[in-house]
């Protein structure tokens, strides 16, 4: 598949290297001269330096031969007008990442009838939505729905105080129709056996059924307290969406904003939360304004540094939870020296998207891990090579597993006697090096 991208920064450069890995001819449209030297050096795709929204441009990038483009840049208007030529040149599929929601509303036809787009990567939105989530399951720095929500895969990190540290897999006993799926260890992902000794700092990855799911994390984690006060540093596009979901999800909601105006405009938004305007942050602050009682301290300012700072601080003076927002990949392995224990990487989460449209198909949903690693739903067809066997006999690849089915409205977690059938929505974890052979036994 001939693939345009336009914009080469964090969404942009994962993207494509993404989709280069998985065989499509990539072409990368990028601007600014550090960026495209970047993208030269680190991706296997030609990249040309110049502006997404010029029609000149986009006719050299052979945009009539293209079958998708991606306008990924940090212009709402750049992208519009790009889906905009794209369509107008016969490409069959366009995706734009929208900031302001005066171009998109969910459900509205608009964008798709007028603005040449066919699905709209909203990256703030999904970063308030996964932060939500993740504070619904406490214990949990990460859950992942599948099956149309009846399904979830948590990640929990093991502490020392942790009943599973240094025991084996087959030893930790978990709710019924519960498994654990993988673990990450030092960054890499495996698919553990009964005998592998979880340690601590291991990354969990569990899978169960929506409403079993809390259960299942209760076992491994040390905290699974209810998160009842959210302390949200940064009232921008994401802590104001965030702050909203989780007073209307019930729990009591502060925000600091820096901006005199923004920290007004948050407050008249809110129905019982209140803003804390201040223009830098500090210990001393945090620790006068009780940040050491809250359950759970957000930082999601534009400023990656500012946020894993904040997040260190609220760590240090006693938060339950802490969570920062990461738009650089580069500041993501900090995040767990410095003790924060959660990052929401918009990079990753519009990857995610990305990935989903463009596999649209067998694949249904897709997750991707920051070691690489993925959480594929697949609609199981009639004529593919795990149909109809038994899940021993079907030759997975050893660094991937069936975590779970979706069949006829129940949630299985099959053993390898289970027998995969036509239409079973199969929820799978593997391990970057497998994808694709997990991709070619489902594939029709």
């Amino acid at each position: 598949m001939r693939t345009v991208i336009i914009g080469a920064g964090e969404v942009g450069l994962s993207t494509a290297r993404l989709l280069s890995h998985e065989g499509h001819s990539v072409v990368l449209v990028e601007k600014d001269e550090k960026l495209v030297e970047k993208a030269t050096e680190e991706l296997d795709a030609l990249v040309i330096a110049g502006n997404g929204a010029n029609p000149k441009l986009l006719r050299e990038a052979g945009i009539s031969r293209t079958d998708l483009l991606i306008a990924a840049s940090s212009s709402d208007e750049v992208n519009i007008i790009a889906c905009l030529a794209a369509k107008s040149q016969g490409v069959a599929r366009t995706v734009a990442r929208i900031h302001n929601p005066d171009y998109y509303e969910p459900g509205d036809p608009f964008a798709e009838e007028m603005l040449g787009i066919d699905f709209i990567i909203h990256t703030e939105q999904m970063a308030a939505h996964e932060i939500k989530e993740a504070l619904l399951v406490p214990g949990a720095i990460n859950i992942d729905s599948f099956a149309g929500d009846t399904i979830e895969v948590a990640e929990v990190i093991l502490t020392k105080e942790s009943g599973a540290v240094d025991r084996a897999l087959k030893e930790v006993e978990l709710p019924n129709n519960s498994l654990i799926v993988g673990v990450v260890r030092g960054g890499e992902a495996l698919v553990p056996r009964g005998d592998t000794v979880l340690l601590e700092r291991d990354h969990v990855l569990l899978i169960s059924g929506r409403r079993q799911i809390s259960d299942a994390v209760e076992v491994l984690a040390t905290d699974t307290a209810p998160v009842r006060e959210v302390t949200i540093y940064g009232g921008g596009r994401i802590g104001l969406r965030l702050a909203l979901a989780v007073e209307k999800a019930g729990m009591s909601v502060r925000v600091i904003e820096r901006d005199e105006g923004r920290a007004r405009y948050v407050a008249s938004q809110l129905r019982r939360g209140f803003v804390l305007h201040d223009e830098g942050i500090s210990r001393d602050f945090m620790l006068q304004e009780g940040v050491h009682r809250t359950d759970a301290f957000v930082a999601v300012t534009a400023d990656d540094r500012a946020n894993l700072l904040a997040a260190m601080y609220a760590r240090q003076l006693g938060a339950r939870i802490t969570i920062a927002g990461i738009s650089q990949g580069e500041f993501a392995p900090l995040a767990d020296a410095l003790g924060v224990d959660v990052t929401i990487s918009p990079r990753t989460l519009a990857a995610e998207a990305i990935l989903r449209f463009v596999r649209k198909g067998e694949i249904i949903d897709v997750a991707l891990l920051a070691s690489g690693a993925e959480m594929i739903e697949l609609r199981v067809p009639e004529n593919c090579r795990v149909a109809g066997r038994p899940l021993s006999e079907v030759g997975f690849p050893e660094g991937a597993i069936v975590g779970a089915l979706l069949r006829d409205g129940d949630v299985v977690i099959p053993t390898g006697r289970d027998i995969l059938r036509a239409g079973d929505d199969a929820v799978v974890f593997t391990v970057e090096d497998a994808v694709e052979d997990v991709e070619n036994l489902f594939a029709s």
